[in-house]
């Protein structure tokens, strides 16, 4: 026999399971917590800024010409050349004539007065003045006054070495500082953009046809850009002070970088280009100066003890009245020579020989140092030239992805893991433009350094 279930029964059981579906269906808000943006951090402005400073934004080229006012290590190579200068003054005294006059009056108590040039007493005036001059010493001080020159042309040299490094690191500096503030406008793109992406998931999981785990990345994705941007804006600042210590100014000094980029290269020839830093450089100037003063100092120790010959004169008065009247003329040749020093000459042509073998190494050193700067900063700035290529096709890619993707989204066709890969593609690509761009303005900066162009003025 079969038994019927009542009609019923089974109507109640499904009306209690179509309830409990559509509570199940219903949209479920997740628990998130929102991640606040927080104001960029500004260091106070210090109470004065120099006067050369101006209040706009600065290029490149000014932040340099600054520098070789501000910089510590120009005012140290200065001074350098100053005391080259003295030796150079010092030196070549030594072949000019030199005069020395003296005066005294002597006088002895409750002791008659004689006449004084007569019979040697004490009371009396004495004036007397000599002339030397160096007549010959085998070319020995001359070869100390050439080495002088040569140490002063060093020093001139350094000098404009320091110049030239000071504006390589300010120009270094300043590129650095304007990628990272470009970085800084990137990752704002990127909090908004993912603020934007947050806002479509919500509105998707409101209407019923989204996910709450959408929900969670978008905001986890908005918590991580926002973390992004705090580094960039630190990175950005970190590099703002370093510029203003590279030109030498109170690092708090605010300073607003120009949107301009650095001069391109004229010459494409690398041939070209060694040959004219080995022309240029001022750290071969320095090394064929620093050789040449070798050489000199090489001669002057062999004549260190030859006979120098020089002629003087003098004229005296004496007596007990003012102005004594009595004359005395003298003149002759005065002969100075050490046969025998015991090795002394000998030991200084051992030490200058050994700074000359020096001397000749750091000018090989120099010009291999140069050749070297030169090819490296051909291939960085060959290399540099095709990342900006590259990253400009890959940002219109990254683009036409995120906005493809973006559309499936919002149509229910794709996933937001999808536009969140895109998102991030499209950041990496927009970054590494910035980074190509700039590395490009460094390059050039790099090369131009390595051969031996001015700054602009």
């Amino acid at each position: 026999m079969v038994r019927l279930r009542p009609l019923f029964i089974t109507t109640g059981l499904i009306i209690c399971s179509m309830n409990a579906f559509a509570e199940q269906t219903a949209p479920i808000q997740p628990k998130i917590k929102e991640t606040p943006l927080p104001p960029a951090i500004t260091l106070p402005a210090p109470e004065k800024t120099p006067a050369d400073v101006p209040n706009r934004p600065l290029t490149a080229e000014e932040a340099a010409r600054i520098a070789l006012t501000h910089q510590p290590n120009v005012a140290i190579a200065q001074a350098g050349v100053v005391t080259a200068k003295g030796g150079v003054t010092r030196t070549k005294a030594a072949l000019l004539p030199t005069v020395a006059g003296a005066g005294s009056y002597n006088s002895i108590a409750h002791a008659p007065a004689t006449d004084f040039p007569g019979t040697g007493a004490a009371t009396g005036y004495q004036l007397s003045a000599n002339v030397r001059q160096l007549i010959f010493d085998f070319n020995h001080t001359r070869d100390l006054a050439k080495q002088a020159s040569q140490k002063l042309r060093a020093a001139n040299a350094n000098m404009t070495k320091v110049e030239s490094d000071t504006v390589l690191r300010v120009k270094q500096a300043f590129y650095a500082y304007a990628q990272s503030t470009k970085l800084v406008a990137v990752n704002e793109a990127n909090v908004k953009n993912a603020q934007s992406h947050l806002a479509l998931a919500q509105a998707r999981l409101d209407a019923g046809v989204g996910l709450p785990t959408d929900v969670v990345r978008a905001q986890t994705a908005v918590a991580n850009s926002i973390f992004n941007l705090n580094l960039a804006r630190n990175t950005a600042s970190l590099a703002g002070v370093s510029l203003a210590e590279q030109i030498g100014i109170d690092p708090r000094t605010p300073i607003v970088p120009a949107d301009t980029g650095e001069s391109e290269i004229d010459i494409d020839d690398l041939v070209a280009l060694t040959q004219q830093a080995l022309e240029s450089r001022p750290e071969v100037a320095q090394a064929e100066a620093n050789l040449s003063a070798a050489g000199y100092s090489v001669s002057a120790a062999k004549t260190s003890s030859a006979p120098a010959v020089s002629a003087n004169a003098g004229w005296m008065q004496r007596g007990t009245d003012f102005p004594p009247g009595n004359n005395t003329l003298t003149y002759g040749v005065a002969l100075q020579w050490t046969p025998f020093d015991s090795g002394l000459t000998a030991g200084r042509v051992e030490e200058a020989r050994g700074a000359l073998l020096a001397a000749e190494a750091d000018m090989e050193a120099a010009e291999l140092k140069v050749t070297s700067d030169v090819s490296r900063g051909y291939v960085d700035l060959k290399t540099a030239e095709q990342r900006v290529i590259t990253s400009e096709a890959e940002v219109a890619n990254a683009l036409e992805a995120l906005r493809l993707v973006e559309g499936r989204y919002k149509s229910g066709l794709g996933t937001f893991l999808d536009v969140l890969d895109a998102q991030t593609a499209y950041i990496n690509a927009d970054s590494n433009k910035v980074n190509a761009h700039f590395s490009v303005d460094q390059a050039r900066s790099a090369l131009a350094h390595a051969i031996g162009r001015p700054l602009t003025k």
